[in-house]
């Protein structure tokens, strides 16, 4: 079953652009002001928000607080025309885990509800191999303990999850997450300890911070090498005493909230290199989970999988299988971007090829993707004499590469197929074929598709 997104936004126009962006994966609900949101969020069970700030009856902003204390794992991603730093700072305190300005990607809004939401739609990771065996059974145990923890792997291999895995067995309150990169120190510090009317231009009032927010709770710091150095330190004296200074602040406050951390660096180096510090380094790692790559635990591969068709039988509402042989195939694959690398391989296959993903038609697809090495070896060893099958693998280097001279026809019936395989959403096709929405209602004008 698909997961609910709630669009508040009064300009039905928008609302309707935002709906097609993002029906492909998740069902939505329409609301054009602030009261037939609250509605929505008390008559149905919704996932996630798409949110604008200026709405007839009052600031976007006053419904976070109500559909947090509804449902505290609930998306929710503010849009507005009017964004300032302050208004950013606001939102993500109150509990937005995103913020755009518009216009606002069409195509980036499914990607950024899916990176919020589970990557899985199960409350178990899904896993065969010992080393991950290991790994949850020592996350069941350290779950409930008061200590912070420390988890590390590769980009894609769902460090994300296994926070949210620890957080579901510690029976904590609200899980609230952070994603640490490219944000100031000012900004970082306000987000997470809040700061006192007064306190810098543009402090109209006094707000509480996620550190306060996720008291009872898990704070999960993502990609937690980025943060400033001295909000480390704040971090450090947060964990050694519980105790916090919002910015402007003169009395220390108090928070329960625990801390997962995470990060895909080489912890140790950024400590060498004076990114990270020692001392916050050593208070984290008393409890630490390292995910090792998928390369290094192929038998996680075919559960993965099968939980990945699962998820797209109920989305795209059809049947989708795949060969024993294709299994194979990527067991025997690398996979450089780990978990979230083979979800996307899969979720392209699924689209395009009817229903039934081959070995053939996953060796076009990677091949396109440009590998090199031993996994270029693999590929070509099991790709020879197959131009129809690379023609149909749907790759934006195929579709509109100058290099490869792809003739007219060649392009609209790739896009043809594209319109079919997702029910012609417009927005869904772009994103299968590797373009912008703008190139493909183009190329539809071109083609005489529309």
């Amino acid at each position: 079953m698909k997961k609910t997104i709630l669009i508040v936004e009064d300009s039905q126009k928008l609302a309707d652009l935002f709906e097609q962006a993002l029906s492909p994966m998740y069902s939505t609900i329409q609301a054009g002001n602030l009261k037939a949101a609250q509605n929505a969020i008390n008559s149905h069970e919704v996932h996630g928000i798409l949110l604008d700030i200026q709405l007839p009856d009052g600031s976007g902003l006053d419904l976070i607080s109500a559909a947090k204390q509804k449902r505290p794992e609930c998306v929710i991603v503010v849009v507005t025309a009017f964004g300032t730093i302050q208004l950013a700072v606001e939102a993500m305190r109150l509990g937005a885990a995103d913020f755009l300005e518009k216009p606002v990607d069409m195509e980036a809004l499914p990607r950024i509800f899916a990176k919020h939401l589970d990557l899985f739609d199960t409350d178990e990771l899904v896993f065969a191999s010992k080393a991950m065996a290991e790994i949850v059974a020592t996350a069941r145990r350290i779950a409930t303990l008061p200590f912070p923890i420390l988890i590390t792997g590769e980009t894609g291999v769902g460090k994300d999850m296994l926070a949210r895995f620890l957080h579901r067995c510690s029976q904590r309150r609200a899980f609230i997450a952070l994603n640490c990169a490219n944000l100031t120190q000012e900004l970082t510090d306000s987000i997470l300890f809040g700061h006192i009317k007064g306190s810098f231009t543009g402090a109209t009032e006094t707000k509480e911070g996620l550190v306060f927010q996720a008291n009872g709770g898990t704070l999960f710091l993502d990609e937690l090498c980025e943060l400033p150095l001295p909000i480390q330190a704040k971090l450090l004296r947060f964990l050694d005493s519980g105790h916090y200074l919002p910015i402007g602040g003169q009395k220390e406050l108090k928070s329960d909230a625990r801390i997962i951390a995470a990060t895909n660096q080489d912890v140790k180096r950024a400590v060498e290199e004076g990114r990270m510090r020692q001392d916050l380094y050593y208070r984290l790692a008393v409890m630490t989970l390292e995910i090792p790559p998928l390369r290094k635990r192929p038998e996680d591969i075919r559960p993965l999988i099968q939980l990945r068709l699962a998820h797209l039988r109920r989305i795209l509402g059809q049947p989708v299988e795949i060969t024993e042989e294709a299994v194979q195939f990527l067991m025997s694959y690398g996979f450089p971007g780990n978990v979230r690398e083979l979800f996307n391989l899969l979720d392209r296959a699924a689209a395009m090829s009817c229903g039934r993903i081959s070995h053939d038609f996953l060796a076009g697809q990677l091949k396109r993707s440009g590998h090199s090495g031993q996994q270029a070896e693999l590929l070509a060893n099991s790709d020879q004499d197959n131009t129809e099958t690379e023609a149909k693998a749907m790759t934006s280097p195929l579709l509109f590469s100058h290099t490869r001279k792809a003739t007219e026809e060649q392009e609209k019936r790739l896009i043809q197929e594209a319109l079919a395989a997702t029910r012609y959403n417009k927005t869904a096709a772009a994103k299968l074929l590797g373009v912008s929405y703008k190139t493909l209602l183009n190329k539809l004008k071109r083609y005489a598709l529309i």
